[in-house]
């Protein structure tokens, strides 16, 4: 019989003991594995996406990973999906497996019983209410969160990547999306007709085959390929597509197919990748500076995100 599983009524802390260190805390509504209680107190098996950059592998207690990003993390229902909770600096977890820049952890923790729902019905036939199937409610849409920023903020290309200018005075914006420290806005702003100029067409669907099979047509093309890690280096005289002493990540695909890909970035960026286990797959969106380097058939992009 599997384990029986409930809701959560409320956000609530979770902690490592009853009524002991708080860890972070669990959004409401989310699903968790129900254990024994212990006075008011219950043991759940809580299981969420982490950013991978933000922990570190630490054998300790029967754990594999610890949270090291400063001031926390937040937990998230899938990889870069909606947020299920937010894990203090410094907990422990075990890192059930991995999907491009981020990792699935799981962990035993304690709650506040009455943070559960507690359906009136099950309570009044004596069933255990925990075990009653109930669908949860659609989610409710994510409210806009409006931001105000500061006179002078850099502004980037994405976490850690290339700045491309300051705010000469505040600015509105939304956030949109969280990672790392991070977070990416949207802003209303103008510039002059004469300065926009018609994007590339689309080139998420090209294939390895079609650069370097027209060497010069997608130069410049921006794309999203997913990607199978090998190796990080740094780039040589052998190598003058990339800046000589800039980190490249050396990498197998686009997946399904079966080439190679060299991936130039910054050192920042190159930060971020250091904690990937060979093989592992990873979404990227790269412009494409050469569909070849001097001395092989191996395309050069240069990173831009994780989408």
């Amino acid at each position: 019989m599997g384990q029986s599983r409930g809701r959560l009524e409320r956000t609530t802390p979770f902690h490592a003991t009853a009524d002991g260190t708080r860890l972070g805390e669990i959004r409401a509504g989310q699903q968790v594995a129900l254990g024994p209680r212990q006075g008011s107190w219950r043991q759940v098996v809580f299981e969420s996406w982490i950013f991978s950059a933000s922990i570190d592998p630490a054998r300790e207690a029967g754990f594999s990973h610890r949270v090291t990003q400063s001031g926390g993390e937040n937990l998230r229902a899938t990889p870069d999906g909606a947020l299920t909770g937010r894990a203090l600096e410094g907990v422990f977890w075990t890192r059930v497996r991995s999907q491009g820049g981020w990792s699935l952890v799981r962990r035993e923790v304690w709650i506040p019983g009455d943070a559960l729902v507690q359906p009136a019905a099950a309570q009044a036939q004596g069933t255990p209410a925990e075990v009653v199937s109930r669908p949860p409610p659609p989610p409710a849409a994510p409210p806009v969160e409006r931001v105000i920023l500061r006179t002078g903020a850099m502004l980037s290309t994405g976490p850690g990547m290339d700045q491309i200018g300051k705010l000469p005075e505040p600015m509105t914006a939304e956030i949109t999306q969280r990672a790392g420290g991070w977070v990416k806005v949207r802003t209303e702003t103008w510039v002059r007709e004469g300065d926009a100029s018609p994007a590339p067409a689309d080139s998420g669907q090209l294939t390895l085959g079609m650069l370097l099979g027209e060497p010069e047509k997608y130069v410049g093309a921006r794309v999203t390929w997913r990607l199978q890690y090998l190796s990080i280096h740094i780039a040589d005289e052998l190598r003058p597509e990339m800046p000589a002493g800039a980190p490249y990540l050396l990498t197998r695909g686009p997946l399904p197919e079966a080439g190679f890909v060299y991936l130039s970035m910054t050192q920042a960026q190159a930060e971020r990748f250091r904690s990937l286990q060979p093989l592992e797959e990873i979404l990227v969106s790269a412009t494409i500076l050469a569909s070849r380097t001097r001395y092989l058939p191996i395309p050069v992009l240069r990173f831009e995100a994780m989408p």
